[in-house]
C-alpha cells in the first residue's frame, strides 16, 4: 500500500492577548516569536503567520507607536525569512479606548458579523480590504513577491453568516481559509461556532452559494486546522497536565462582559476549559495547548490522516507565540523531527502560498 503523502502547514496567529496582558509586548509577543523564527531556521521549515493588524491600528491611534513599530519591524523579518503572513482580524480593537495606561475593551463588535456587510468604513468587507492593503504595502518591500492571500477567522469564527463572509473575503481577494476545525463545536460568550457539519475531504472550496458545509468546484479553499478526539484515560492525563501549567500564563483571554474584570476573565477562561469535561470533545493540534505532549500530538496526526484517503493530505496546525514557552517551543521542535522521521520524504512542511501553488488544478 502506497503511503500517503502529507502538506503540513503550522501556522501561528500572530497577536497579543485580547483581554489583559501581565507583561509588555517585548515579554508577550515579540521575544516568544524571535525563539519560534529561530527554532524554524534550525528545522529549515517554512511557517505562516496570521497577524492581528486591527491592534496594530488602535495603537497608532491612540500614539502608542512603540508598539506598531515593533509589531511591523518583526513582520518585515518574517517575510524576509520566508515566511508566509496571512490576513487575522480582531475588529475589537478598533472600538476600544486607551486611558490611564489601559486598554478599556469593547465587546460589542468582537468578529467580522458583528460589524454588518454595507459599504460604511468599519463594515466587514472594508475591514478585510484595508487589512489587505496594509499588509501587502508593509511586506513587499521585503518580498516583492509577497501578496496577502489567506485569511483565519477571529476565534476561528467563519459563523454566523458564513455566506456573507465568504462573499466579503472572495471579492477582496482572499483565496485560501484556515479558520474551519473539523467538529470543533465551542459556546462561549465571546464565539459560537459548530463545525460538526461540513465535508469530509481533507481540503475542500467554500463558496457564498454552498456556505461552509457543502465543497463547491470554486470559491476559498479551505485548509482546515487538524482536530481529533483522545479516549477517557488521555483525556484525564491531559486535564492534569493542564492543571500542573495553569501559572504558565501572559495574559487573559476576553470576555462579553463590559467590566473586563480579573473575575470575568477568569470565568471566560473556567468557561474555556470545561468543554475538556464534557462529552467527547475535538482537540485543535495545537503545541500551544497547555496539557499536550509528543504522544497525544503524533496520536491526533495519525488520527486526522487516517479519517481521509486523499493521496495527499493537507492539514494546518494553531500555534499562538503568545502562548509559548520553553516547553512548547521545544515540543514543537520534537514533533517536527519526529514526523520528518516517520514520514522519511513523504511529507514536507509548506507556508499557504506553497501549498496554493501545488495543490491539484492550481496554477503555479
Amino acid at each position: 500500500m502506497t503511503q500517503q503523502k502529507v502538506v503540513f502547514l503550522i501556522t501561528f496567529d500572530y497577536e497579543i492577548f485580547l483581554g489583559r496582558n501581565f507583561g509588555s509586548p517585548e515579554a508577550v509577543l515579540f521575544e516568544p516569536t524571535r525563539r519560534i523564527l529561530d527554532l524554524c531556521k534550525q528545522l529549515n521549515i517554512s511557517t505562516t503567520f496570521f497577524p492581528d493588524v486591527c491592534s496594530v491600528w488602535a495603537h497608532r491611534n491612540c500614539g502608542l507607536d512603540a508598539y506598531a513599530d515593533a509589531f511591523e519591524t518583526q513582520l518585515r523579518e518574517i517575510a524576509q525569512c520566508g515566511h508566509d503572513v496571512g490576513l487575522h482580524i480582531h475588529p475589537h480593537w478598533l472600538f476600544s479606548a486607551y486611558e490611564t495606561g489601559e486598554w478599556h475593551l469593547s465587546t460589542d463588535r468582537m468578529y467580522l458579523s458583528d460589524l454588518g456587510f454595507g459599504t460604511h468604513p468599519n463594515s466587514a468587507g472594508e475591514l478585510v480590504r484595508r487589512g489587505i492593503a496594509y499588509l501587502n504595502e508593509l511586506l513587499k518591500p521585503s518580498n516583492p513577491q509577497y501578496e496577502c492571500m489567506a485569511f483565519r477567522a477571529a476565534g476561528l469564527a467563519l459563523q454566523p453568516k458564513e455566506s456573507e463572509l465568504i462573499r466579503v473575503l472572495l471579492e477582496s481577494g482572499i483565496r485560501i481559509d484556515s479558520s474551519i476545525a473539523k467538529g470543533l463545536k465551542l459556546n462561549m460568550d465571546t464565539v459560537s461556532i459548530d463545525y460538526s457539519r461540513i465535508p469530509k475531504c481533507a481540503t475542500w472550496y467554500m463558496s457564498p452559494e454552498t456556505g461552509i458545509r457543502c465543497e463547491n468546484a470554486k470559491g476559498i479553499l479551505e485548509f482546515p486546522i487538524a482536530s481529533f478526539q483522545l479516549g477517557l484515560p488521555e483525556r484525564v492525563g491531559f486535564l492534569v497536565r493542564r492543571a500542573t501549567s495553569i501559572g504558565k500564563l501572559r495574559g487573559m483571554t476576553i470576555s462579553r462582559n463590559s467590566k473586563q474584570s480579573r473575575l470575568s476573565n477568569l470565568h471566560s477562561l473556567i468557561q474555556e476549559n470545561l468543554r475538556y469535561l464534557s462529552g467527547n470533545p475535538y482537540y485543535m493540534l495545537s503545541c500551544d495547548t497547555k496539557g499536550m505532549n509528543l504522544e497525544l500530538l503524533l496520536e491526533g496526526f495519525d488520527s486526522y490522516v487516517g479519517l481521509h484517503d486523499d493521496d495527499v493530505v493537507y492539514m494546518a496546525m494553531i500555534n499562538h507565540p503568545k502562548l509559548m514557552f520553553d516547553e512548547q517551543i521545544d515540543l514543537l521542535g520534537r514533533f517536527v523531527e519526529r514526523l520528518t522521521e516517520r514520514f522519511e520524504g513523504a511529507i514536507c512542511f509548506q507556508t499557504f502560498r506553497q501549498a496554493m501553488q501545488s495543490y491539484p488544478g492550481q496554477a503555479a
